[in-house]
């Protein structure tokens, strides 16, 4: 909050609104306006909830944070005084089972941080076993990536995976 100075005022943009934290404190250290950005429909609504109090000034947008001018072009702002982005996954999404991040509550294999695109459970059902071997390498330096590949190819054999719970057991069996 030092650097970026809500207290002169000015617009600022928080890229990853999630439940609205930082906008909240941007607005009440004298942010003119503030545009929350986050391609989560769900999150949006509760940081709407939760920054009603300043319904006058602040502007949600859902989007990607990596679509950034078209989101401000979609709400009309064309300059602004800061840019605050927390990359990461929020913790509301790890502890909901509904949002298929977490083996540690089954729900659906989807993974998405948004609406749109391809769910985990399209890529672990329809990937080659040497794409998935890869994905679990380098993004998830996963040292048996090999196996766990293997492992899902000869599972989704028998039947689809469409669970965290069906996945993580799957990952179990390969270790």
């Amino acid at each position: 909050m030092e650097w970026l100075a809500p207290q002169r005022g000015g617009v600022f943009v928080d890229c990853t609104l999630g439940l609205g934290g930082h906008a909240e404190a941007l607005l009440e250290r004298g942010a003119t306006r503030v545009v929350g950005i986050d391609r989560d429909p769900a999150a949006l609504a509760l940081a709407r909830a939760r920054l009603a109090r300043f319904a006058d000034r602040l502007l949600t947008v859902e989007s990607p944070f990596g679509e950034l001018g078209s989101a401000l072009d979609r709400v009309a702002i064309g300059k602004v005084d800061g840019i605050l982005a927390d990359l990461g996954v929020s913790s509301m999404q790890l502890q909901l089972g509904e949002r298929g991040f977490s083996f540690q509550r089954d729900g659906p294999l989807d993974m998405r941080m948004g609406r749109d695109g391809i769910t985990a459970e399209d890529i672990v059902n329809e990937y080659s076993e040497a794409r998935l071997e890869r994905i679990f390498r380098e993004h998830g330096e996963e040292r048996d990536a090999r196996r766990v590949a293997r492992a899902l190819a000869s599972a989704r054999e028998r039947s689809r995976i469409r669970t965290t719970g069906e996945l993580r057991q799957v990952i179990l069996s390969a270790k």
